[in-house]
């Protein structure tokens, strides 16, 4: 009995060792890797944030000597695609190459670079917000990669999640002007950026030009000033005006429209646009000339001579009759190509 009692003993021992051993083993095994892992974590953080750094120094370097960084593939992959960043990216995809014949790209690129030299050189400045520019001929994969079929495009790249609708700049709706641009990046960012544009001095001279010749013409007629009281001048000028206020001109001087649009791919030019929220220069006078057309048809009906006997009245009423109908169907048709549900037309 004895001797069984001390044998059990001694196997309570043994196996009280063997758990304490591997016990004692996993606890310093898994200590260490805990240890180990916590190192690495720090040592990727530290990494990270120092890369990031870097990454913001560079920005920083280069547009303070270009307000619009240039980017290539590489440079898009470093400054956008690599995490974190804790900075907003504007980057206008464009073609401004001779050959590519983009006339809308110089006129937004120079909006653009009128923007991204007002936040560069403004008080407020700060490296949550940089201003790129990736070109067709030198980043052609990028435009691949982003399924981009045509320029310009302006995208916003948020420093935290993934970019979302609004996030892609309006031109046909909002405009090309540095003022819309900088009002959709204060809805995109938060940051507000104020437009400084450089010192216009053609109002000026025209303003000079006009009252130079008002004077002029005073001072040669000041005694013969009877034109002034003839309503055929007072008419013509009321008729101008109005032509030019209804066929867009105060809107194009807003926006900044092109003349006209020239496809790549084909070379046709096109002078009216397809879309309802946007129009070009060239078709403005295209609806001026029109409505001008038809308004000196009607002024040939009513002035046409009342003597029936008269040949002239009936070839003056008939001729402004035409002018009326036939330029009133090409408003109409301009009219369907820019509302394509329009329903109605009447020669053509």
């Amino acid at each position: 009995w004895y001797q069984r009692r001390v044998r059990k003993q001694w196997y309570q021992r043994r196996v009280r060792g063997v758990l304490n051993y591997y016990t004692n083993y996993y606890y310093k095994s898994n200590l260490s890797s805990m240890i180990l892992v916590a190192l690495l974590c720090t040592l990727v953080i530290a990494a990270q944030a120092n890369s990031l750094d870097t990454r913001v120094e560079q920005l920083r370097d280069i547009s303070s000597r270009t307000p619009v960084i240039k980017l290539d593939d590489d440079k898009y992959k470093s400054f956008i695609r690599t995490m974190p960043r804790n900075y907003s990216v504007i980057v206008m995809f464009t073609a401004l190459a001779p050959n590519r014949n983009c006339k809308i790209c110089k006129e937004v690129h120079n909006e653009y670079t009128t923007l991204a030299r007002s936040w560069r050189y403004s008080s407020s400045f700060d490296t949550n917000l940089f201003f790129t520019m990736v070109d067709y001929d030198g980043g052609a994969a990028i435009f691949q990669r982003l399924k981009l079929t045509s320029a310009p495009v302006v995208l916003h790249f948020p420093a935290n999640g993934k970019r979302k609708k609004e996030d892609k700049f309006d031109l046909e709706r909002r405009g090309i002007g540095a003022e819309a641009l900088a009002k959709w990046i204060q809805e995109r960012t938060d940051v507000a950026v104020e437009v400084i544009r450089p010192p216009n001095y053609t109002n000026g001279i025209l303003i000079g030009v006009f009252l130079f010749a008002v004077s002029g013409t005073l001072l040669l007629k000041g005694n013969s000033l009877s034109f002034l009281y003839k309503w055929k001048y007072w008419a013509i000028t009321s008729m101008l005006i109005m032509f030019a206020m209804t066929s867009g001109q105060m809107w194009l001087h807003i926006r900044g429209a092109p003349f006209a649009h020239v496809d790549r791919n084909s070379g046709r030019t096109s002078f009216i646009h397809g879309s309802s929220n946007m129009m070009f220069i060239a078709e403005s006078y295209i609806v001026a000339l029109v409505n001008g057309v038809i308004c000196f048809g009607f002024i040939m009906m009513a002035d046409a001579p009342r003597d029936p006997a008269n040949p002239s009245s009936k070839y003056m009423s008939y001729g402004g009759l035409g002018l009326v109908v036939v330029f009133f169907s090409i408003l109409l048709a301009v009219f369907r190509m820019k509302h394509r549900g329009y329903p109605y037309s009447l020669l053509f």
